[in-house]
C-alpha cells in the first residue's frame, strides 16, 4: 500500500476544485493509494469554501483556511506542516496539470526523492509559454544549475526534505527556492513529462507583477546571502 498526502492551494476555484477532487480520487482509488487532501484556501471571495464543505465527508479532505500571508507559497508551507504521510504531492486547483499522473509521480519515487512535472507541451498563450521556457533556460539552468521546470506547480516529493532545508519564499518563489536548495542539499530529483493545458474556467492568479517578483527572487537566491 502506497501512502500521499495532496496539497491543493485554492483562490477562487469555484468551477476547478470539484472535478479536480474527483479525478485525484479515482486515480489514488484505482491504483490502490491511501491518500489525504489537504486544501488550503487563501481567503476565495467566491463559492470554493461552500463546495469543498460539501465534498467533506464523501473524500479525506482536510480544508483549511489560510493564517499566514497572502501568495502561493506560504499556503504551500502550511499545508506540507498538516501532511500525515511521508510523501507528499502538491497541484494546483485550476485544472492545468493533469492529477492522473499523480500516480505515475509516486511510482517513481522509488528511485528519487523528488518528482517534477515538466510541461513540455503547453496550450497556453504564447507569452505565457516563452515567460516559462525563458525562466527554465536562463534563470533554471544558467543561474540556478537546474536541469529541471523551475516554475511546475506539481511535484510528489518526500516530506523529510522540508526539514533540511530553510526555505524564505517569495509569495510565488517556493518551487525554485525548494528545488534549488533540496540539490544542493544532494537530493535525487527527477522529472515526468506532462501536457499543461490551459485555463477552462475561472481568471488566472499570474501577473505581471509575479513575473517580476520571480526574477527578483532568483537573483536573489543565486546572488545573495541566503540559508541553505
Amino acid at each position: 500500500m502506497k501512502y500521499l498526502s495532496i496539497i491543493i492551494p485554492t483562490y477562487n476555484e469555484e468551477l476547478n476544485v470539484k472535478e479536480l477532487i474527483k479525478r485525484i480520487h479515482i486515480n489514488m482509488t484505482q491504483n490502490k493509494v491511501r491518500y489525504e487532501i489537504i486544501i488550503i484556501d487563501d481567503f476565495s471571495k467566491d463559492r470554493t469554501l461552500d463546495i469543498l464543505r460539501k465534498l467533506n465527508g464523501r473524500y479525506p479532505l482536510k480544508i483549511l483556511l489560510k493564517k499566514g500571508e497572502k501568495g502561493k507559497a506560504q499556503s504551500l508551507l502550511e499545508g506540507f506542516i498538516k501532511a500525515k504521510y511521508s510523501v507528499v504531492a502538491m497541484i494546483d486547483a485550476d485544472l492545468q496539470y493533469p492529477p492522473e499522473l499523480l500516480y505515475d509521480m509516486l511510482f517513481k519515487m522509488k528511485d528519487y526523492d523528488i518528482v517534477v512535472a515538466n510541461r513540455v507541451v503547453q496550450n497556453i498563450k504564447w507569452y505565457r509559454k516563452l515567460l516559462s521556457r525563458l525562466y527554465a533556460k536562463v534563470f533554471g539552468k544558467i543561474l540556478l544549475g537546474l536541469p529541471y521546470d523551475i516554475q511546475s506547480g506539481m511535484k510528489v516529493f518526500k516530506k523529510k526534505i522540508l526539514n533540511d532545508i530553510i526555505l524564505n519564499p517569495t509569495p510565488w518563489g517556493f518551487d525554485y527556492e525548494f528545488l534549488y536548495k533540496a540539490k544542493n542539499q544532494g537530493y535525487q530529483i527527477s522529472q515526468i513529462p506532462i501536457q499543461f493545458d490551459a485555463r477552462k474556467n475561472g481568471t488566472s492568479n499570474v501577473t505581471l507583477l509575479t513575473s517580476f517578483e520571480l526574477l527578483f527572487g532568483i537573483l536573489k537566491l543565486r546572488f545573495g546571502k541566503v540559508k541553505k
